[in-house]
């Protein structure tokens, strides 16, 4: 079952862990699961304003630039321990705007130093 599941993820979403999703993937993965029964249970309603508070743009890069990362294998329980020692916020749902845009340069800064470093080739020496 965790192998189909992660087949849809790969196949439809073009990710590894639902965490990577973007929108559209996001959107893809549910129309798959509809269109093999899953019927959601959550409210339709949409959340009221969080004024103040991280936006979902905000909110899904930092959920993409932790999934970069930690290659994939971050969960939200390893990002709000992250957050916690970083930034002294326990979890993503209570991030400020204000925080955020902290996160997400520190996020960037982090992933940007694991990247490898592209080092100019050095040719034969003259004698």
């Amino acid at each position: 079952m965790e192998g189909d599941y992660r087949a849809i993820l790969g196949l439809y979403g073009g990710a590894s862990s639902a965490t990577m999703l973007d929108q559209v993937g996001f959107t893809a993965v549910m129309d798959r699961f509809r269109e093999l029964g899953f019927r959601s249970t959550s409210s339709r309603r949409p959340l009221p304003a969080r004024v103040g508070m991280a936006s979902p743009g905000q909110v899904q890069l930092i959920r993409r630039l932790w999934a970069e990362f930690t290659d994939g294998e971050g969960s939200d329980a390893t990002l709000g321990k992250w957050l916690e020692r970083t930034l002294k916020v326990s979890a993503l749902p209570f991030v400020t705007a204000d925080l955020a845009f902290k996160a997400i340069g520190a996020l960037k800064s982090m992933t940007g130093k694991r990247r490898p470093q592209l080092r100019p080739e050095r040719g034969p020496r003259a004698a």
